[in-house]
């Protein structure tokens, strides 16, 4: 349909597709489409006012514009199985996706943590009232997942270079042109489904241990891009790249125990003990085909217990902040020493290609 002219933002759609130079759209198109459950954050760019404050001036008379700052956008998406361009995004943060697992009937892709993620960036389009606004190209750098409303729920921020709304790259016709997966529907990724193992990380198989009981957890993928850097010739930023180390805090798990008890207790010694530990949090949904269900694995092969709690209120509750970092070797039931996941689903296709 032609782009919509009224203001109601449910009737927007919004697109992201990998590019390969940094300053220059791609045109979007069928399987493009991201789905967002609020607002991206997206506005017109901003200039710093510099006025010319010179002798003999009583009051101004004149002025420029500084350098463009970085656009910076935080999307709100309910995640799912089938995780279309949006898991496009999620991958770039990782940096290493590659050709899926054929299954026979479904499909596993895995995403690994790459040293580091420059020419991962792509192009994002958004309708608005009348106009479509874009930002030829956007670096993702962090995903936050966490529950809200017994959904798991991820906020995926990236860092752009500028935002036009006369673009002629993405008009009316690459806009209607966006699609989703065709298996789309029915694949949230819901509360009852996960489960939350962990044990000490040279222990057997974490995929073994008897499942913690949580009530709630949230999860932290981060890269230490830079805020935005200018060179001469052009008031838009250049690529952001990496200014420190991955892992640590910016790679972080929390967890929170209904109940103080004898199991979540104990982590108070290992913490004091400095004992690591290695996790897997699952999620499993419906059955795609023969044996095969839809599946979401985040593997931690070595995480730190930073802070344990125990909240004194009527009921104890418990906690736990741990960060990751990475393992010697590959822990038992574990492919990879840095922090990796694994999704099993219907798209045949390369996150990343």
């Amino acid at each position: 349909m032609a782009t919509p002219t009224s203001p109601e933002r449910r009737l927007h759609a919004r697109g992201f597709k990998k590019a390969t130079t940094w300053g220059t759209a791609v045109a979007l198109g069928a399987t493009d489409e991201v789905l967002l459950n609020g607002n991206s954050g997206l506005q017109p760019p901003s200039y710093p006012y510099v006025p010319a404050k010179e002798s003999d001036h009583a009051f101004i008379k004149e002025a420029d514009f500084g350098n463009q700052g970085p656009i910076d956008l935080a999307l709100p998406i309910d995640w799912r199985y089938e995780m279309g361009a949006a898991g496009r995004i999620l991958a770039m943060i990782f940096g290493t996706a590659g050709d899926p697992t054929d299954l026979t009937g479904a499909y596993k892709h895995t995403f690994q943590w790459k040293d580091e993620i420059s020419a991962l960036f792509g192009t994002w389009a958004e309708e608005r009232a009348g106009k479509i606004f874009e930002v030829a190209s956007m670096k993702p750098y962090k995903a936050e997942f966490s529950f809200v409303d017994a959904l798991l729920k991820v906020a995926l921020s990236l860092r752009g270079n500028a935002c036009i709304d006369n673009s002629a790259t993405n008009g009316a016709t690459q806009i209607d042109a966006l699609t989703l997966p065709s298996s789309f529907l029915n694949t949230r990724i819901r509360f009852k489904q996960g489960t939350v193992k962990m044990n000490a990380e040279s222990g057997g198989d974490v995929s073994g241990e008897t499942a913690l009981q949580v009530n709630d957890l949230r999860i932290s993928f981060e890269r230490p891009i830079d805020g935005g850097v200018h060179a001469v010739g052009s008031d838009k930023i250049i690529e952001p790249l990496e200014e420190g180390h991955s892992g640590g805090d910016l790679i972080a798990v929390r967890l929170d125990f209904p109940r103080m008890n004898t199991v979540n207790a104990a982590f108070f010694q290992t913490f004091t003990a400095e004992t690591e530990q290695k996790m897997l949090i699952q999620f499993t949904g419906a059955l795609i085909a023969g044996s095969n269900y839809y599946d979401l694995k985040f593997y931690f092969p070595r995480l730190r217990i930073k802070q344990p709690t125990y909240d004194a209120e009527e009921i104890v509750k418990g906690g736990l902040d741990l960060v990751a970092e990475e393992a010697a070797t590959n822990p038992t039931g574990m492919s990879y020493k840095r922090p990796y996941l694994e999704i099993v689903n219907l798209q045949i296709a390369d996150y990343l290609a």
